[in-house]
């Protein structure tokens, strides 16, 4: 991913969350584009930039695949926080409706 695709995610993402008013449009690209960023974290394997990616795509209420949320419940076992690590399952059951 070049940088400026990256710096167009960022934007993206940044219009539908100031914009309280973002149009579906905008709010969808912005879902895209924190997918399209968590993704690259994940594959870049960078634990702490993944769960903040992670969590912006929840705020999108973006659909994120079991694999991503593997990956990042791993990247909190190795670098957060015991209370980190149950809100990151909290979430997860929340968005996903499922325990790991």
């Amino acid at each position: 991913m070049a940088r400026t695709h990256i710096r167009q995610c960022k934007r993206a993402i940044h219009t539908a969350a100031v914009a309280g008013e973002a149009s579906q449009a905008q709010v969808a690209a912005a879902r895209d584009a924190a997918l399209a960023l968590l993704q690259r974290s994940v594959d870049m394997r960078h634990k702490q930039l993944a769960l903040i990616r992670l969590l912006e795509a929840v705020k999108l209420s973006a659909e994120i695949n079991g694999g991503i949320w593997d990956y990042c419940l791993g990247a909190a076992r190795a670098t957060g926080t015991p209370e980190e690590l149950r809100m990151l399952h909290a979430l997860r059951f929340r968005t996903l409706g499922e325990v790991s």
